[in-house]
C-alpha cells in the first residue's frame, strides 16, 4: 500500500491546474484595473478635445462672440462624458501668451490687444471597479486657447 500512496505524493498531474487557478483571480484584477485606467484616460483625452473643439469653432472668423456656441461644440465633442460641462470666454492680450488686458486696452507698439478664445472643460470620470485605497472618481479638466483671426 506505501508504494500508491508514495506514487500519488510525488505525481505532478493537476500542478498546472492548481497553479492557475491561484494565479487567474490576481491576472483578472490587474487586467480590470488596466481596463479602468485605459477608461479614465480615453475620457480625460475625450475632455481636452472637447475644450479644443469649443474653441477652434470660436477661432473661426466672425464666431468669436458666440459663447454659446462654443460651448455647444464642445459639449457636442464630449458625447457621452458624464458631469460634463463647459465655459467658453473671450480673452485679450498684449503679447502673445502675455497677461490678460481689457478689450479697450491700449497696446504698445501697436494699439489693439490680440484677441482669444478660452473654453475650458471639465467632467467627472468614474471607476467601474472601485479598488480600495484608489479614489472611485477623478476630475477631468482642459484648457484651449486659441487666437482670433483678424477680419477686415
Amino acid at each position: 500500500m506505501k508504494a500508491p500512496a508514495g506514487r500519488l505524493l510525488r505525481s505532478e498531474s493537476g500542478s498546472a491546474l492548481a497553479e492557475f487557478a491561484v494565479c487567474l483571480p490576481l491576472l483578472l484584477l490587474l487586467v480590470a484595473g488596466i481596463v479602468d485606467c485605459a477608461l479614465m484616460i480615453q475620457e480625460a483625452m475625450l475632455v481636452n478635445d472637447a475644450a479644443s473643439a469649443g474653441a477652434a469653432y470660436g477661432a473661426i472668423p466672425g464666431r468669436h462672440g458666440d459663447l454659446a456656441g462654443m460651448e455647444a461644440a464642445a459639449t457636442a465633442a464630449a458625447k457621452g462624458v458624464s458631469g460634463f460641462s463647459a465655459t467658453a470666454t473671450d480673452v485679450y492680450a498684449c503679447t502673445a501668451g502675455g497677461a490678460e488686458v481689457s478689450s479697450t486696452a491700449s497696446c504698445s507698439g501697436y494699439g489693439t490687444p490680440i484677441e482669444y478664445v478660452k473654453v475650458q472643460t471639465s467632467a467627472t470620470a468614474q471607476s467601474i471597479l472601485g479598488f480600495p485605497g484608489i479614489p472611485s472618481s477623478v476630475n477631468l479638466s482642459g484648457t484651449a486657447l486659441f487666437r482670433v483671426e483678424w477680419t477686415p
